[in-house]
């Protein structure tokens, strides 16, 4: 365990802050523009979009995949969030006035849980995300020229 706090870069729980920021935020009620909501979406999707380079000759099943995961993740936070009272559009000031909720944090901090722990199993025991599965996690190291067996 202490193997992994210190080996950890620093940008790591620089994000990891910033999560617990945010989310510690959103759990009072607040307003937003629509760019700032989508902001940090952006930010991942553009991450991710960044992985998907590196897979190589599995791209057309990583796309795949990353079109899947963004279609459960959009129904998937449309049903979390959709349920909520208190959302209301203002329409004179462009924003999106956002009633307080707990939900956010537990959303990123799980998240951040899950990839944190992928990439540290990554790093123990690359052959588990070797291949087509790891590519599937936006994990796999292939040169970009490999050709699947």
């Amino acid at each position: 365990m202490n193997a992994v706090l210190t080996h950890t870069p620093l940008w790591v729980w620089a994000i990891l802050a910033l999560l617990i920021q945010r989310g510690m935020a959103a759990a009072q009620p607040n307003s937003v523009t629509l760019r700032r909501l989508f902001l940090l979406p952006l930010v991942f999707t553009v991450l991710g979009a960044m992985a998907l380079a590196r897979t190589g000759a599995l791209l057309p099943s990583a796309l795949a995949a990353a079109a899947a995961g963004l279609t459960l993740g959009a129904a998937a936070g449309w049903s979390l969030f959709s349920s909520q009272s208190g959302y209301l559009w203002d329409q004179q000031s462009g924003q999106l006035q956002r009633p307080g909720s707990w939900l956010m944090l537990m959303c990123s901090l799980a998240a951040f849980v899950l990839k944190f722990g992928l990439a540290t199993v990554a790093g123990w025991q690359p052959e588990l995300v070797a291949g087509a599965g790891g590519a599937l996690l936006g994990r796999s190291r292939l040169p970009l020229n490999a050709v699947g067996d």
